[in-house]
């Protein structure tokens, strides 16, 4: 498959422009999810480090290396990429020095980045988004982020153990931590104006525990 025209396949912008055209992320731009209204939900299916015998909840990594003829099958290094619907996000999956993994590269990255600092300029100035949440004083507010969906993926690997983004957006705790890793690691992709985000619960750092490159389905 061809790769797209050009170094980004996302156009760029003008501030403030209505987001849901250009959303990365769902929900990422809701803090209402951070209220006191959690609702039950057993976190753990959505893990991909769900370890343990292999079910219908651990994914496909598991089985591959447990089934021994395919794993042999697939001996040597080899790799192969393929393009999203929107033609802006390659994936490559391989094996590697005897290892599988998987490699996601998002064209439009710096893009994004800049339609970020481009918006929180303009709110900087005091200019009004009429799409930004509504805060509890029922006046606007602003966008929080704008993040490229690798780099979603990306913490959910390496804080969360393969959680994705719509597990963690209903755990109040967890998205704080999400909140912070974006404001810290990758405050390019921050809207909010001086790049600081009002996170209204007091968490902890999460903990990196690193990243399985496994197919997992993402």
């Amino acid at each position: 498959m061809k790769r797209p025209s050009g170094a980004f396949s996302c156009e760029l912008i003008q501030v403030l422009y209505p987001a849901a055209k250009y959303k990365m992320s769902l929900d990422q731009n809701q803090p209402e999810y951070l209220d006191n209204t959690d609702p039950e939900k057993n976190l753990d299916y959505w893990r991909q480090d769900h370890g343990g015998t292999v079910t219908t909840h651990n994914g496909v990594a598991d089985s591959l290396l447990k089934n021994d003829q395919l794993y042999r099958s697939m001996k040597g290094d080899w790799s192969r990429s393929a393009w999203n619907a929107s033609q802006n996000i390659r994936t490559t999956t391989g094996r590697e020095d005897g290892k599988f993994y998987i490699k996601r590269e998002q064209m439009n990255a710096e893009a994004v980045a800049r339609r970020c600092q481009e918006y929180r300029k303009a709110a900087e100035a005091g200019h009004p988004d009429p799409l930004a949440p509504i805060g509890d004083d029922g006046r606007l507010t602003y966008k929080w982020m704008d993040l490229p969906n690798v780099v979603s993926i990306r913490i959910s690997d390496q804080y969360f153990g393969g959680m994705p983004w719509a597990a963690i957006k209903h755990d109040r705790m967890l998205k704080a931590q999400f909140y912070r890793v974006v404001e810290r690691e990758y405050n390019q992709y921050v809207c909010y104006p001086n790049g600081r985000l009002p996170i209204p619960v007091d968490v902890p750092y999460p903990t990196k525990v690193g990243e399985q490159r496994f197919f997992k389905g993402h």
